[in-house]
């Protein structure tokens, strides 16, 4: 566990930037991180901390920039092969609603993939994450 990650989720507590059950996903992921929803879930289990249905909340953490997909790989519960979530170590955004027609927002995805390409050897996760995110919303 990363001091800036502990950090990051005492000042979301004290300033109230997340709601209950985000808040205590958030907190599951502090002890279990990088994890995929079902490790978090049994994590969650086992802890007796009261969220269900956990994977439903991390589309919402990533939306908010709380969490991030990292990678893929097999699940230690399920089995399957699945996606493994991590901490931004960052305080949760108000995330945008847009009006763009979706040829706007496959021209934006676009000019973001041309962009994210020109500075590949400087790009972070964080910059890769933002562009993977705009080719969701189309």
């Amino acid at each position: 566990m990363r001091q800036t990650s502990i950090n990051c989720y005492n000042q979301i507590k004290a300033q109230g930037l997340l709601s209950k059950l985000r808040l205590a996903t958030h907190y599951a992921m502090l002890y279990s991180a990088p994890c995929t929803a079902g490790e978090l879930q049994s994590y969650i289990d086992k802890n007796g901390i009261k969220v269900k249905h956990a994977w439903k909340l991390l589309s919402q953490l990533r939306d908010l920039g709380v969490v991030y997909e990292k990678d893929e790989r097999k699940c230690n519960v399920t089995g399957r092969v699945v996606i493994e979530w991590d901490l931004t170590d960052n305080l949760p955004i108000k995330p945008t609603t847009t009006s763009n027609t979706k040829k706007q927002r496959v021209k934006d995805t676009l000019d973001a993939l041309r962009e994210l390409y020109k500075t590949k050897s400087t790009s972070s996760i964080e910059d890769w994450q933002m562009v993977a995110n705009l080719i969701k919303k189309i």
